[in-house]
């Protein structure tokens, strides 16, 4: 759901060792200084599969047998034992979505059914057009949605009652940043302090590249096809996210697009001139989170919202020229460029 950050060092620097796969329906890679070693690199390595995999056993809607699509299925009504993986993320949107004034929520899922960005869509037709719903069926839906349709308690075990049962959720727009805050976390743990972790975009960085200094970052253009730097930052010991509206969207027949951004507030997606958000913060897991409110927002009401509580953001607009963008960005973000 969102475009990549390109995350660059040195490569003549033989002092780092980089990792790289698919998960979550997208690609990472894990840039670690230090990790020269056979016996090391296996070690990293298997701390990666066991985050990952982690991830996608309980918050992955991509896997009907994962444990975010059993709660999701739930009819009943009931309480539902969960995780401590599963309660904290979803802990963790409910703040965000309180933060944000609802624009981030985590029970989106079936407005982005109802738009045909539901993630069992064949891809074959994903790029057919298809017929957008109606005040009614946006309504109907509507129904289903919003943070206080859910009930979360800690004891005896963590746990979760979605009331209604067409409440459903989905985490794609939190997950990635925590998968990436938990690989970091574990790098730790294995007492490295130099790299840079990124999954679909979401970028941690720690300590500084091989050669010194800060981790390069370059925030790219926002286009469907081909990838150049848009601008470019200096990241340590902080995580980025960029959120955009362009590399998944739908057409109707009569050719209107359709972002797969939806606002939760109105059941639609969002529409605009702008096209992408890059947040800075301490937390990937918030960092990502971020991004899509912000895209929920729009740009006045986002660049207000990150004004006022100090968060590094960069707003990315269209113009009527192609290839030119108009770019606008909180006082915070200014300290982090290159």
């Amino acid at each position: 759901m969102f475009f990549a950050l390109a995350a660059t060092a040195c490569s003549h620097a033989p002092e780092h060792v980089q990792f790289t796969g698919h998960t979550m329906g997208t690609t990472y890679s894990v840039t670690v200084t230090g990790a020269e070693a056979a016996q090391t690199r296996v070690r990293v390595q298997q701390a990666i599969d066991d985050v990952l995999q982690e991830v996608e056993s309980h918050l992955s809607t991509y896997r009907a047998d994962s444990e975010i699509s059993l709660l999701n299925r739930d009819q009943a009504g009931d309480w539902q034992d969960v995780s401590p993986v599963l309660f904290a993320v979803v802990q963790e949107a409910l703040v965000v979505g309180e933060l944000t004034g609802g624009a981030f929520d985590i029970t989106v899922a079936p407005l982005l059914d109802l738009w045909a960005f539901d993630v069992t869509r064949p891809p074959a037709l994903s790029s057919e057009p298809f017929d957008p719903p109606g005040p009614a069926q946006i309504a109907a839906a509507r129904r289903s949605v919003g943070q206080g349709r859910l009930e979360l308690r800690r004891s005896p075990r963590t746990a979760i009652r979605k009331p209604m049962a067409t409440t459903r959720l989905t985490v794609d727009g939190i997950a990635p940043g925590y998968a990436v805050d938990r690989i970091a976390s574990e790098l730790r743990a294995l007492g490295y302090v130099d790299f840079i972790v990124e999954i679909g975009g979401e970028v941690r960085a720690e300590g500084q590249r091989p050669e010194g200094g800060p981790w390069r970052v370059a925030i790219e253009v926002p286009q469907a096809l081909g990838r150049e730097p848009l601008l470019g930052i200096l990241l340590r010991d902080a995580a980025v996210s960029t959120s955009g509206d362009y590399r998944d969207e739908r057409i109707d027949r009569s050719g209107q697009r359709y972002s797969h951004t939806i606002d939760p507030r109105t059941g639609r997606p969002v529409q605009g001139v702008l096209t992408s958000v890059t947040v800075i913060d301490p937390s990937a897991t918030r960092a990502d989170a971020y991004a899509t409110a912000l895209m929920v927002m729009g740009t006045a009401a986002g660049l207000e919202w990150a004004k006022h509580r100090r968060v590094p953001a960069l707003f990315v607009e269209r113009t009527t020229q192609p290839g030119q963008w108009r770019t606008l960005e909180s006082p915070a973000f200014n300290d982090w460029r290159e």
